[in-house]
């Protein structure tokens, strides 16, 4: 077993399938790891604009946002059947909120919460039976979504790490009265912390360790939404469709809305459309994704540069939607696509 810790704060970190994470950053074949937040989750940098525009209107604005992915890439290298795989998010002095283990031997998963007695010690939360393989030479993806302060989930290769759901009340301002709504939530960890101070608020640490086979190349953090690499745009799609809140899909044991997907070019289903819409990030407006140019062969950013070819969504709508991403669209990609299917139809 491998017995390394990195701080990816240290690591190089290279433009790979992700667009807009905080960190992106390659692995060695890693089976121990440890990632320092580097801003904590109740710090303004996430929710900056909300904040500047004031929202909600009606209410302080809300200065913290907890939605904050970490995504793992992983390989089985070598005979699987006694991997373990094991994640976990803590805060300063260690203490526990929320981890979870896979264990391919068994084919089964675990979750741990908090113990009452020792947050530093982890109690069963839930348990239940792996349907996705652990076989020498596969990819595997690890995925922790925190939704609220005591709201996560874990994906396993697209599987949900938790069961059960809640429904939460809401509050909205309709015509000057106001209206309470039911949102279908997945269930609170248990936590000795309040809500919304508690739990992921005080996160400081993720963390993983893996034995057996199991290796992980590649990590990303960040409000933001990532993929394997090198992954054509038709697989991509669906890769990530796979992973959402989609009713045909997760839904509520999702990482993401449906909505957030690629848009891949009709006629050449394997390359990306030059103006993608892009997950909000730290820097949104209220309401708003981004709309980007992005490289067709790969999906990410053109030229990795966000201020010259990234608009606020809301701007952009406003400006009725103009195509401003001429140097990404390269249409001697789509022909030679194209070309190809005619060759392999002869």
């Amino acid at each position: 077993m491998l017995a390394l810790i990195l701080s990816l704060i240290l690591v190089f970190c290279v433009p790979t399938e992700a667009n807009l994470c905080y960190e992106d950053s390659e692995l060695d074949s890693v089976q121990e790891y440890s990632y320092k937040l580097p801003i904590a989750p109740w710090d303004n940098y996430w929710n900056k604009q909300r904040i500047k525009y004031g929202v909600p209107k009606d209410k302080n604005p809300v200065k913290r946002n907890l939605n904050l992915a970490f995504h793992l890439f992983g390989k089985f290298d070598g005979n699987a059947d006694d991997s373990v795989i094991k994640a976990g998010y803590y805060g300063k002095d260690k203490e526990l909120i929320y981890s979870v283990e896979v264990n391919c031997a068994d084919k089964s998963w675990k979750s741990f919460a908090p113990s009452s007695e020792d947050p530093t010690i982890g109690a069963l939360y839930q348990e239940g039976k792996l349907e996705k393989s652990c076989k020498d030479g596969e990819d595997f993806d690890l995925i922790f979504k925190v939704k609220q302060a005591h709201q996560f989930t874990w994906l396993f290769k697209a599987e949900p790490l938790q069961t059960g759901s809640q429904q939460t009340p809401i509050t909205k301002v309709v015509r000057g009265k106001e209206v309470t709504e039911y949102r279908t939530r997945t269930l609170n960890v248990p936590s000795p912390d309040e809500s919304p101070e508690g739990g992921a608020a005080k996160a400081v640490e993720f963390s993983f360790e893996t034995t057996g086979a199991a290796v992980v190349n590649r990590f990303a953090f960040g409000r933001c939404m990532a993929w394997p690499a090198n992954m054509p745009c038709n697989e991509t799609k669906a890769w990530l469709a796979e992973r959402s809140k989609g009713p045909n899909f997760l839904y509520t044991q999702g990482a993401h809305r449906l909505s957030f997907t690629v848009f891949c070019m009709p006629e050449a289903p394997t390359l990306y459309r030059p103006t993608q819409l892009l997950h909000p990030d730290e820097f949104s407006i209220p309401k708003s994704g981004w709309v980007c140019c992005v490289n067709m062969k790969t999906g990410a950013i053109w030229e990795g540069d966000k201020k010259k070819y990234c608009r606020q969504l809301a701007d952009w709508e406003t400006e009725d939607r103009p195509f401003f991403c001429e140097p990404a669209y390269d249409d001697t990609l789509v022909t030679d696509e194209i070309d190809g299917y005619f060759d392999q139809a002869v």
